[in-house]
């Protein structure tokens, strides 16, 4: 897959500078490696309503900002006025996720594209990057000391768990089975409501 237009403006940028590894001739990671890493936990979202941010004017009430709770959003999301009308907002802010129209536009607007967690993909590379020198090797001579294997230990311990802080928290749904009616949790050994209507 090629590198995609929309990643290269905002999203893969911030991604090198969380890393250190400043695009050129030689760069640790490819733009390709970046956003395939990106890709890995992309959150594809479809009508997602933004929130209005009411402003006035004098005594007239303008909707022209929109924001949304997460940012770091793909550059080519569309934004729909009433699911059904293409808006183009004058300021586009994909990062802090927010967008301001030049006119008065009414909620509800929706967003369709993609986001994006830049520390977390961040922290992936490192932790690709920490596995390339966890097998180099130490060299003491001629009274010098020469410890290549510790930037491993460095990347590890500092820079990976302080990415690892700032990445989006997951959630996930479970749900029990010993529980016979959602909410009311039954003693799993003894007789269910089943067990009262049956002839047996």
């Amino acid at each position: 897959m090629a590198v995609r237009a929309t990643m290269t403006t905002s999203l893969i940028p911030r991604v090198r500078l969380l890393i250190n590894d400043p695009s050129g001739t030689s760069p640790i990671f490819q733009d390709q490696d970046i956003q395939d890493v990106l890709d890995e936990s992309r959150q594809d979202v479809f009508n997602m309503p933004l929130n209005a941010k009411p402003t006035f004017s004098g005594n007239t009430l303008l909707w022209l900002d929109y924001e949304t709770d997460l940012g770091g959003w793909e550059d080519g999301m569309v934004l729909r006025q009433f699911l059904t009308v293409v808006v183009t907002p004058s300021l586009s802010e994909p990062i802090a996720g927010h967008w301001q129209f030049a006119a008065t536009t009414l909620p509800p607007v929706f967003i369709t594209g993609r986001l994006y967690d830049v520390y977390h993909a961040a922290a992936d590379l490192l932790e690709r990057l920490a596995g390339r020198w966890m097998l180099r090797y130490d060299v003491y001579a001629d009274g010098q000391d020469l410890k290549r294997s510790q930037v491993a230990g460095v990347l590890l311990e500092k820079r990976i768990q302080s990415l690892r802080k700032k990445q989006r928290v997951g959630t996930i749904s479970l749900s029990r089975a010993d529980l016979g009616t959602p909410g009311r949790a039954v003693n799993a050994l003894g007789p269910t409501e089943i067990d009262y209507m049956s002839s047996g």
